[in-house]
């Protein structure tokens, strides 16, 4: 087993401070980091991504599970950290911004759906998960610890505030359950909030109905103004004429006066892939 400091002992040596830029909370309690690994249930087959690695919280729970692991990591300092402890064989480390980086590719090569776990900076949470969602179906399965506030909207039920278009898409696309929160105290430096930890199991095949890119325009048209009616918020986003946009409405059993948060994720997809089939019967 590498030999992995603790954050205390790594920035003493270093004589350094966790960087603000890049968010770095980093997880100083290995009970807790043993419970994330094991809540994404790892086994020997698995093609495993880890964004974020820092000093091995989670990196030391991962390896002995796992053939072949990834490491995602922006940090030049902590990348050479990670290369100085970790071997070579079947770990492949990339200094790249995780926003950026090529999932579909990756499983593709791997042949197997990927595990990706992380402990995500806060800041990258939301823009990471829609990336995710793009390169669906390359990944199977996901264990991220987050700031609770945004798993809150990624779990969030239909008619509360925290629903929003990452619930929608990430129901249409999977399963998110909260598993359980991680205080402050846990971390160095301790963030000013509680964090969640949270699991996705991704959907075996792709949803019937649109791609994700007119998913993702359509609900975040809906959501735009989420005082506004469903009907009022879509007439002019997909070049549609009023008579198709309730039609689209009546096929699929939904009162274009209901406000967006209270369709549940079927529903969008049912619209969703019935205004794409009535613009592309218009723009004909």
């Amino acid at each position: 087993m590498p030999d992995f400091l603790s954050p205390g002992e790594y920035f003493h040596q270093m004589k350094s401070r966790p960087r603000k830029h890049f968010g770095q909370h980093f997880l100083a309690q290995p009970a807790t980091a043993l419970r994330i690994v094991q809540s994404a249930e790892l086994s020997e087959a698995d093609a495993v991504v880890e964004i974020g690695p820092g000093l091995g919280a989670l990196t030391r729970f991962i390896l002995p599970q796992v053939k072949k692991l990834h490491l995602i990591e922006l940090d030049k300092k902590i990348v050479e950290y990670l290369r100085e402890r970790i071997p070579a064989e079947n770990v492949f480390i990339h200094q790249q911004d995780a926003l950026s980086f090529d999932f579909g590719n990756l499983s593709g090569t791997s042949r197997n759906r990927l595990v990706v776990l992380g402990n995500l900076p806060y800041h990258i949470s939301s823009p990471l998960m829609f990336h995710l969602l793009g390169n669906f179906p390359a990944i199977g399965r996901a264990v991220f610890m987050v700031q609770k506030e945004v798993g809150a909207r990624f779990a969030a039920a239909p008619g509360t505030k925290d629903y929003g278009v990452l619930t929608v898409l990430l129901g249409i696309y999977g399963r998110v359950r909260t598993l359980f929160t991680v205080g402050p105290g846990q971390f160095y430096p301790p963030p000013k909030v509680d964090s969640v930890v949270l699991r996705i199991d991704f959907a075996k095949e792709h949803p019937k109905g649109p791609d994700f890119d007119f998913l993702r325009k359509l609900v975040s048209k809906a959501f735009q103004q989420r005082r506004k009616t469903l009907g009022n918020s879509l007439e002019h986003a997909f070049h549609l004429s009023s008579a198709a946009l309730i039609e689209a409405f009546q096929q699929a059993s939904i009162d274009p006066r209901r406000r967006p948060e209270t369709l549940s994720a079927n529903e969008f997809l049912t619209l969703a892939a019935l205004i794409r089939s009535y613009a592309q019967n218009d723009s004909r």
